[in-house]
C-alpha cells in the first residue's frame, strides 16, 4: 500500500459519519478510566521522590554512627 492509497482511505473515513453505541461508548469510558489509574499507579513514586529501600526503621543497630569508638576502648 503506497502512501496516496492510505491518504485516500484515511480521507474517506474521515468524510463518513461514525456512529458510536451507547455500550461502545461505555466500554471506552471504562478503557480510559482504568488507563489513568494505572498511569497514575506507576507514575506516583516518582512525585515524591524515588527511594530504595523499606526505611521502616530498622538500622541495625547502628543509628549513631560507626562503631569505632567503642572497639578502641575495649
Amino acid at each position: 500500500m503506497s502512501i496516496t492509497e492510505l491518504k485516500e482511505r484515511t480521507t474517506e473515513l474521515m468524510e463518513e459519519n461514525v456512529t458510536l453505541s451507547k455500550l461502545n461508548v461505555l466500554l471506552f469510558g471504562a478503557v480510559f478510566l482504568l488507563a489513568g489509574i494505572c498511569l497514575g499507579l506507576l507514575a506516583a513514586p516518582f512525585t515524591h521522590g524515588i527511594a530504595i529501600g523499606s526505611h521502616n526503621g530498622c538500622n541495625s543497630g547502628n543509628q549513631y554512627g560507626s562503631d569505632s569508638d567503642e572497639e578502641e576502648e575495649a
